[in-house]
């Protein structure tokens, strides 16, 4: 599911303090997001259109567009040899959708449900609000060893981090339920063929101000710098 790639990214936007090898960490991060664009925007463009052109039916077109997204989840399940927080979300959503798609066979509704079910990811993000925001549980279950400890450390002794954790999962969650009342308007409105050229050129154009928004806030070296003063204060004083 393509929307999920915006989540994925959001284990680079809180900085650690050891920078060594930052050109390094960064090119092995950049492998999983270049597939992840991969299947989540090229790939169900191009299986959309190329059976379309081949003559394929609407309906069983929409539907196999669906595969390159599944396939990426699966991959990123395969990758982390584990079954974490993100990808039974992944996962659940695709199997959501296909099922929805099946009972009511409207290829519309296809294209449509998807807005719906980013909406629902949206509002899962405010809903945790409260608590420990989602952006913060997924750094959690992606990370390991020494970058887990830390997390996890700064969520508990540093009110930055936790005000960072919760304004970026507040951004992330308003804008999916925007795009999710966009895409469902669009599937309804437009030209059936071209609902999801246009819906993906939506879709990357949020996520590009997303993540922009995020790598410059949560990035930003006097906010990490202040993270890292409180967390050292409290380990100081213990």
């Amino acid at each position: 599911m393509r929307d999920m790639t915006g989540m994925r990214i959001a284990n680079k936007h809180v900085g650690s303090s050891k920078h060594a090898g930052s050109n390094r960490r960064e090119a092995s991060a950049n492998g999983p997001l270049l597939q992840s664009l991969a299947l989540n925007v090229v790939g169900p463009l191009a299986v959309f259109y190329g059976l379309r052109a081949a003559g394929v039916g609407l309906w069983w077109a929409v539907l196999a567009s669906a595969v390159p997204p599944l396939v990426e989840a699966l991959l990123t399940v395969v990758r982390e040899r584990r079954i974490g927080m993100l990808g039974i979300l992944v996962l659940t959503m695709v199997a959501l959708g296909a099922a929805l798609s099946a009972v009511t066979g409207s290829p519309r509704f296809m294209f449509a449900k998807d807005g719906w079910m980013t909406g629902i990811v949206g509002l899962a993000f405010l809903a945790t609000l409260r608590g420990q925001p989602i952006i913060f549980r997924i750094l959690s279950s992606v990370a390991k060893g020494d970058k887990r400890a830390e997390l996890e450390h700064n969520w508990q002794v540093s009110p930055t981090f936790r005000h960072v954790m919760r304004l970026l999962t507040a951004v992330w969650g308003v804008g999916l339920l925007l795009d999710s009342g966009v895409r469902v308007m669009l599937a309804y409105t437009l030209p059936i063929d071209s609902v999801m050229l246009v819906t993906t050129l939506q879709y990357v154009a949020l996520f590009v101000g997303l993540e922009i928004f995020s790598r410059r806030y949560g990035r930003n070296p006097a906010r990490i710098a202040l993270i890292h003063n409180e967390a050292a204060a409290v380990t100081t004083a213990a």
